[in-house]
């Protein structure tokens, strides 16, 4: 073994820079990813509360936009390009289904959408990267799960690029 190689490898394993290591002091950075979010409801005073809690996080959410309508949701999420998108669960299960659903059409790989539910139940399954409960809403639970959803989507990307790129090296064996 080289001199370069052994100290290298001691550098790597030096006992005093793993001591200091943890799962608390590995903080994921987000500052190099900037969140805009559009919040879409039915009920404007329960969606003020949500933006307040998001202009609390000016630091890391850098653009907020709300829509009460499917129409004006569509036409925002064209203009505005936001990266995760906040649905109030009490637009009602039918129109939630279906404006998820036009969501999930329009192919935006990078859009995440986060649920708002007021009870525990599962109506909404397909299409959907996060759940956050109304009664235990808090700026930093807002923003972890944004940070979640967008973690959770990129990682459906990849695997969706990787199945693909496995399924046709798998067809040129065969053929």
């Amino acid at each position: 073994m080289r001199k370069f190689e052994y100290t290298y490898i001691k550098y790597c394993f030096n006992a005093e820079r793993m001591k200091n290591l943890s799962l608390n002091y590995i903080k994921p950075n987000h500052s190099q990813e900037s969140i805009s979010v559009l919040l879409v409801g039915n009920n404007p005073i329960e969606m003020s509360q949500v933006y307040e809690s998001l202009t609390t996080l000016k630091e890391k959410i850098f653009k907020i936009d709300t829509s009460f309508s499917d129409d004006d949701t569509m036409k925002k999420i064209a203009s505005a390009n936001p990266n995760c998108i906040i649905i109030d669960d009490n637009l009602g299960i039918a129109p939630l289904k279906h404006l998820i659903e036009k969501i999930n059409l329009l192919g935006k790989e990078a859009l995440s959408i986060t649920l708002l539910k007021t009870k525990n139940s599962q109506e909404v399954l397909y299409g959907v990267q996060e759940y956050l409960m109304k009664e235990s809403l808090t700026p930093d639970r807002i923003y972890f799960s944004l940070v979640n959803a967008l973690r959770f989507r990129k990682t459906q990307k990849y695997l969706k690029i990787k199945y693909y790129a496995g399924k046709k090296r798998l067809k040129r064996m065969f053929i």
